[in-house]
């Protein structure tokens, strides 16, 4: 399994690898990621998954590091099955997979994961060596090789985080390395909320690591420090809790976010090149899960009743390991 450059690729890759060490000898799987990858390491549940984790940002000394890693692998294995989970990392190594089928007669298997609306550019490329493409959003017309598995589904049981109800709960949440244009967005708004409702009021604000100093002062200049909540990453993240998120549209937010409620504004990621947010967005207002206007209530604003996202698929890691090892 290979995947890295955000949460939104490895997040399904260790759902798919924890699936499968129930099923199969965990130290015959192999995980592949960069420095992004090796934040959630933790989330792996078996001790002998083997793990390569490559620093990326040199992307010279990335791919001499990767061949120096990976050779002798597909060299004393001549039969592995490969799947790319998307991240720009995923692609020297299916290519290295399909050079060693070609010219070392190996029978490598090749499939791909991807997780949003549209391919991002790494597994645009990918699709042409992959002998499947598994896509978690339906198509009118799917590609030859193209799998409908299903949205990328979290574990509903694991233990989740309980609020104080006596509060006005508000969320932002920006995605795997945060966001620093939601936490203007959301400065914007408070600096405009009638200070009356500050006492009946609490933010949990993401900030990304590099900016933490800077935008903690600039919430305690508005707002008490202990109606505030800082995080780099929130594990036990519970969207039933909140009066109103603002998050992110990447395919893991929406999924997760609106298959418990809808209280929730999505502000898409626009600067990444193919603008994949914007079409996931599109794709789940077109099925009449609205986009709302953002906006801090004054009062309880809890919705009551479960709500369901109609697109995911609970078993969608599971679907993806039948077709595999059938």
């Amino acid at each position: 399994m290979i995947a890295g450059s955000s949460g939104g690729h490895i997040l399904p890759a260790l759902a798919y690898i924890n699936k499968l060490s129930l099923n199969k000898n965990p130290n015959n799987i192999l995980f592949i990621s960069n420095e992004v990858g090796k934040k959630y390491l933790g989330k792996i549940k078996s001790k002998k998954i083997n793990k390569i984790i490559l620093e990326s940002k040199n992307k010279i000394f990335f791919i001499l590091n990767l061949l120096l890693k990976v050779f002798f692998v597909f060299l004393s294995n001549r039969r592995i099955i490969l799947i790319g989970f998307g991240g720009f990392i995923t692609t020297p190594v299916l290519i290295i997979s399909k050079l060693f089928n070609i010219f070392l007669l190996s029978f490598n298997k090749i499939y791909i994961h991807e997780q949003n609306v549209i391919y991002g550019l790494a597994n645009k490329i990918n699709y042409f060596i992959a002998k499947n493409a598994f896509i978690s959003f339906p198509k009118d017309n799917m590609r030859s090789k193209e799998i409908f598995v299903g949205n990328f589904f979290v574990n509903r049981n694991k233990f989740r985080e309980k609020l104080d109800h006596k509060f006005i709960n508000i969320l932002l949440i920006g995605g795997s390395a945060g966001s620093l244009d939601l936490n203007y967005m959301m400065l914007k708004e408070i600096t405009n909320f009638n200070r009356a409702y500050y006492k009946k009021t609490k933010f949990f604000i993401q900030i990304p690591e590099s900016h933490v100093k800077v935008f903690k002062k600039k919430y305690t200049n508005l707002i008490d420090h202990n109606k505030c909540e800082f995080f780099s990453f929130k594990d036990d993240f519970n969207p039933q809790e909140y009066d109103i998120i603002l998050s992110r549209s990447g395919s893991g937010s929406l999924n997760e976010i609106l298959y418990y409620t809808n209280n929730v504004y999505f502000s898409p990621h626009l600067i990444s090149r193919d603008q994949h947010q914007k079409f996931n967005l599109e794709y789940f207002s077109s099925h009449d899960m609205s986009q709302k206007k953002f906006y801090i209530p004054n009062k309880k604003n809890l919705i009551s009743k479960f709500y369901f996202n109609p697109l995911i698929n609970p078993h969608s890691i599971e679907k993806i390991i039948c077709y595999i090892t059938r």
